[in-house]
């Protein structure tokens, strides 16, 4: 609220103090009002509590102004409001509260300059600003202002630590690397070279140490074999010299002895990780030891390409081998011929297919199939066919019984109409003859149904 719009206020009839406040950066105002003559006119105020004249007190904080404790005059009632809930020590509470921000803002930039500072410290320092209560002052604005400028540093700090640890980490884990390295001058220099991007880095903050210790652990680990390998490399070297031996012997067998070429392959393979494990027998031994080893795989290579070669030249003409006879079994399937001839050149393409040889697995599998289902086409074609055939068979044999039937009718009503009993006998022959037929088509023809079932 504004002094100028208090009720009942006229500036000619008013006692307005304004005083400039170091502490806060603003004004302090003191307005006195109201105050009447014993006729109830309006008079120029003395005291409070004199002439009945009220009071207003507050703050000017950058033409705005915060009301603190208002007395009403004697005609407006008298009563006292407050416009804080600190009442009447409003301004000693924003004093108090100013100064307590100049000191943790002063806190806040002693913290972030030390290298020491951890982000639990900044959160510290944050929770005891974000405890004083805010009065909008000019000095708060600036003590803000100094406040997070202190914190930004320290984030960008902290960024540079973060970004930095990176980096260090990086060289520790390439030191870790290094360490186990048995190329001794070239693995010497590349720490040294480390160490000089390492220093050029600049400091990781508490990650500093730990990081460091990472770092010549790696290069120590290096330093001790390094100087374990040159006082036993005598030691070494024969030993190298025998490993490197056996590996020429093994690598002899698994050449005489090539069973599996992928497998023999990857032995070779092991044999030659282990070689360059062995380490060296001296170079006046080296050279002649891979020499021999070296030869040896060579042959191995070549014998096994050799391989490779001719059985994918095997495969290839399998295939155009197989996708003849293919071919052929769709020429037989076109002619709708199911005849023994044919059948049994069909039958012959099977042999031609196993004889073909192998396609290899895939090809092989993708050719079966298209090969299967040409002859299947064929087959099915020719059972069907075998079942007509069948059929008109019975229907024949069946018409056959409807004639050598009525034959028999015929017979039996001649022997009715004769009273020759050689000519009776004859004809009695005949009939059981006839119906013998009857039972063997009958026969037949159940056999040729069974095979239709089937």
């Amino acid at each position: 609220m504004d002094w100028k719009t208090l009720p009942g206020f006229e500036e000619k009839f008013a006692r307005i103090t304004i005083k400039p406040h170091n502490t806060f950066g603003g004004k302090v105002v003191e307005v006195l009002y109201g105050a009447q003559d014993e006729n109830g006119n309006p008079v120029q105020p003395k005291e409070v509590g004199v002439d009945g004249c009220g009071r207003w007190y507050g703050v000017d904080n950058d033409g705005e102004t915060t009301m603190y404790v208002w007395t009403h005059p004697a005609c407006d009632g008298g009563q006292t409001e407050y416009g804080t809930e600190a009442g009447e020590g409003a301004l000693e509470a924003m004093e108090n509260d100013v100064r307590a921000k100049l000191a943790v803002c002063r806190k806040a930039e002693d913290v972030t300059r030390s290298s020491g500072t951890t982000e639990d410290m900044i959160n510290a320092v944050k929770a005891e600003w974000e405890a004083i209560k805010n009065w909008g002052t000019p000095k708060e604005k600036e003590y803000t202002e100094r406040f997070e400028k202190a914190l930004s540093s320290f984030t960008e700090r902290l960024e540079r630590y973060k970004a930095n640890a990176e980096e260090k980490a990086k060289l520790a884990a390439e030191a870790a690397e290094l360490a186990v390295s048995t190329e001794w001058k070239k693995t010497q220099e590349a720490f040294r070279n480390l160490q000089d991007e390492w220093q050029e880095i600049g400091s990781a903050g508490d990650q500093d140490d730990a990081l460091w210790e990472q770092f010549s652990a790696a290069r120590k680990q290096f330093n001790e074999a390094r100087r374990n390998y040159f006082d036993n490399l005598d030691e070494m070297r024969s030993k190298a010299e025998e490993t490197k031996k056996k590996l020429i012997e093994e690598a002899g067998q698994v050449l005489a002895g090539v069973k599996n070429w992928k497998q023999a392959g990857d032995k070779m393979n092991d044999l030659m990780n282990s070689w360059k494990a062995a380490g060296s027998s001296g170079r006046d031994k080296d050279d002649d030891l891979w020499a021999q080893f070296n030869g040896i795989r060579r042959e191995f290579f070549e014998k096994r390409q050799a391989f490779f070669d001719e059985r994918n030249a095997l495969r290839k003409s399998a295939v155009e081998a197989k996708k003849a006879l293919i071919a052929k079994a769709q020429e037989i399937v076109d002619q709708n011929n199911f005849s023994k001839e044919i059948t049994e050149k069909m039958k012959e393409l099977d042999k031609e297919w196993k004889a073909a040889g192998n396609a290899g697995k895939e090809e092989n599998d993708k050719l079966w199939d298209a090969f299967k289902a040409v002859k299947e086409v064929f087959w099915n074609a020719k059972h069907e066919d075998s079942l007509n055939r069948f059929r008109e068979i019975i229907e024949r044999k069946q018409n056959s019984i409807k004639t050598i039937r009525a034959e028999v009718e015929r017979l039996g009503e001649q022997e009715f109409e004769t009273e020759d009993y050689t000519k009776i006998r004859g004809i009695q022959t005949r009939i059981e003859e006839k119906k013998q037929t009857i039972e063997k088509l009958q026969e037949e023809i159940k056999d040729l149904e069974a095979k239709i079932a089937e």
